[in-house]
């Protein structure tokens, strides 16, 4: 309790004070605000230890039925068993991710708010639009990694190139000729593929589509020569000898292509492209908050079935401690701005 003392109090006492050593005031100062931290520090883990006591909301900021909301709902699932406490995922689809990632960067810092967000709203978008109202890198906290998405590049069957190298010495030879499918401007399929015409100093033309399936529709029918997607869209074509498979984007061969193999194996041992997904909390969120959701969303990610249902989905599952996830989205973001700046790439 604070005592106000009257105006008349002697004028020797205040004296008193102010002769007093700044050590000893500062030493003073110390001990009464000492209980008030303790206080402030206790309050936050008791938060922690009581985390958490009720349902957690998994932003899924792409709509219902997509790949995205289907891992999210799958994870989600199992992430609820391991907290002990019920998950549920909400939709909210917009500007390629954008939305749903900015409302739960701007959601209550307690872990009861959590993004299943992608390479877009975390990498790309941030890169084509400087005016997003949330920066990922500051406003998300990295949980943890849950999912890398390696990407085909496949061709039409008379295309007389069967593999990397045949593919850079046709292009080499009639620069500007050869077109390769891509959902749009900046995404991670366009991406990919400039990359490797970077690399490997070659010009082939991007011709833009809404989603895998028009641009496998006019693989098929001889429009364009190239497509580079998801592997789940362009296995089934491929293993029946529809189109033919050049090379996989990712570090590893895919299970769903076993025998094609990578860029990186073909003659570009650095060169790797993969989309992926994870669990992200909004800043400030305690840390001990943080490790409890990245131990139940490590628990979540090694259960065997959630492993073979993301390989079905061409998906390979990871788990990452929140800081080396950090260090990897970092890694992607000045690659692919790299890429973008030496492409011209821009926003539409």
């Amino acid at each position: 309790m604070i005592s106000l003392h009257p105006i008349s109090r002697p004028v020797a006492n205040a004296g008193h004070v102010l002769r007093q050593r700044p050590g000893r005031l500062f030493s003073a100062a110390i001990r009464t605000l000492l209980p008030v931290l303790l206080l402030v520090s206790g309050m936050g883990t008791a938060m922690a230890q009581a985390y958490p006591n009720k349902a957690v909301k998994l932003v899924a900021p792409f709509p219902p039925g997509g790949p995205t909301d289907v891992i999210a709902r799958v994870v989600g699932a199992e992430i609820a068993k391991a907290l002990g406490q019920s998950v549920f995922v909400e939709n909210r689809p917009g500007a390629a991710g954008a939305i749903g990632a900015d409302y739960v960067a701007k959601s209550a810092p307690d872990g009861y708010t959590i993004c299943f967000c992608t390479t877009g709203p975390l990498v790309t978008l941030p890169l084509l639009d400087p005016k997003l109202p949330f920066v990922p890198a500051t406003d998300l906290l990295p949980v943890s990694q849950v999912n890398r998405l390696e990407l085909v590049l496949a061709a039409r069957n008379n295309l007389e190139a069967s593999t990397i190298q045949q593919l850079v010495a046709a292009a080499k030879a009639n620069p500007g000729k050869l077109t390769y499918a891509t959902p749009g401007t900046g995404s991670p399929n366009h991406l990919a593929m400039e990359l490797l015409k970077m690399m490997a100093g070659i010009d082939i033309v991007p011709v833009p589509f809404k989603g895998d399936q028009p641009a496998l529709n006019d693989l098929l029918g001889g429009h364009v020569d190239l497509f580079i997607g998801a592997v789940l869209s362009a296995a089934p074509l491929i293993k029946s000898g529809k189109i033919k498979a050049i090379a996989v984007t990712g570090a590893q061969r895919s299970r769903m292509l076993a025998d094609t193999p990578t860029i990186a194996e073909s003659g570009f041992p650095t060169y790797e492209a993969s989309t992926f997904a994870g669990i992200h909390a909004p800043r400030d969120t305690p840390k001990p908050i943080i490790d409890r959701l990245h131990a139940a969303v490590a628990v979540a990610v090694a259960v065997p079935a959630i492993q073979e249902r993301l390989a079905s989905e061409g998906m390979v599952a990871v788990s990452s401690r929140p800081e080396a996830y950090a260090e990897y989205i970092r890694g992607e973001s000045e690659k692919w701005a790299k890429v973008m700046k030496q492409s011209g790439i821009k926003l539409n």
